[in-house]
């Protein structure tokens, strides 16, 4: 009982209420089921991986995540590449170590993958009344079609392009759709380079928190347009300010992006968020 009150005690108003209310962790849950995929892909990678120890990084990784002033380092290749140890030049890819993770760790959360991923999906199946031929730009790990494709086991989707930089969540997804055999097309691009999508075939576009990372986020926006001129496809977009000028936030005001969409007689049909669901004005 004092160990549990000094708990409590210790944390913010924040993490109490992530605590209590957000946070599902059941062996039935999400998370537990996203982790037992992340273990099955790193097996493939590193054989000798025990799931025992695997699933212990992952909870310590969780806790001392919740700490601003521990250092994850370790953990993290503990976790997602056990054998680091012999190979220290592998210390300069942990980015992408750190962005797998967290996208494991929004698992915890089923109402945050609800609002900013499974929603959107359902909304655009029903919208489009057939399954959908899925553009994820900049994806990371796709929770909407994960998600989705855990709660309903049916046929949403067709098939799935995936457009990413050259990182561990992207080995990840295709690992993924082959497992569960979904059709897919993945184009790797330079970070921070716009993509082009020209030629593909899609009716739904999900591309949350790229923009701003893109070198030239107005070309992608004009050839979404252009495209659309017979797709049709419903276009899922975070174009929201992202503050100031970082490196990595290259092109952070991106609400003038919205005017190219107006100007090509787009509107806007559902709001989840941050995200809006741009549809053409047939």
């Amino acid at each position: 009982m004092y160990k549990l009150k000094t708990f409590i005690l210790n944390l913010s108003i924040k993490k109490i209420y992530n605590f209590l209310f957000l946070s599902d962790i059941k062996k039935t849950g999400y998370f537990s089921y996203l982790t037992d995929l992340y273990f099955q892909f790193l097996l493939n990678k590193f054989p000798e991986l025990n799931k025992n120890e695997f699933e212990k990084s992952i909870n310590e990784l969780i806790t001392n995540s919740q700490n601003q002033n521990k250092d994850i380092t370790t953990f993290l290749y503990d976790a997602f590449e056990p054998n680091y140890k012999n190979n220290l030049n592998n210390y300069y890819k942990l980015l992408e170590k750190q962005i797998f993770f967290r996208f494991l760790e929004y698992s915890i959360n089923p109402k945050l993958i609800k609002k900013k991923y499974s929603d959107i999906y359902d909304f655009a199946f029903e919208e489009i009344n057939k399954p959908l031929e899925i553009l994820e730009i900049g994806g990371g790990v796709c929770h909407g079609l994960i998600y989705n494709l855990w709660k309903k086991k049916g046929n949403f989707y067709k098939n799935l392009i995936y457009i990413e930089a050259d990182m561990l969540h992207a080995e990840f997804t295709s690992w993924f759709c082959e497992k569960y055999k979904i059709p897919l097309t993945k184009k790797i691009f330079p970070a921070s380079k716009t993509p082009t999508i020209t030629g593909l075939n899609y009716n739904f576009v999900f591309a949350k928190d790229i923009f701003e990372h893109l070198d030239n986020p107005e070309t992608l926006i004009n050839e979404l347009c252009r495209n659309n001129q017979s797709s049709h496809a419903l276009l899922c977009l975070d174009l929201e300010h992202k503050g100031p000028l970082t490196t990595q936030h290259i092109n952070p005001n991106l609400p003038v992006l919205k005017e190219i969409l107006f100007k090509n007689n787009f509107k806007v049909i559902k709001k989840f968020g941050d995200i809006s669901v741009w549809k053409k004005n047939i």
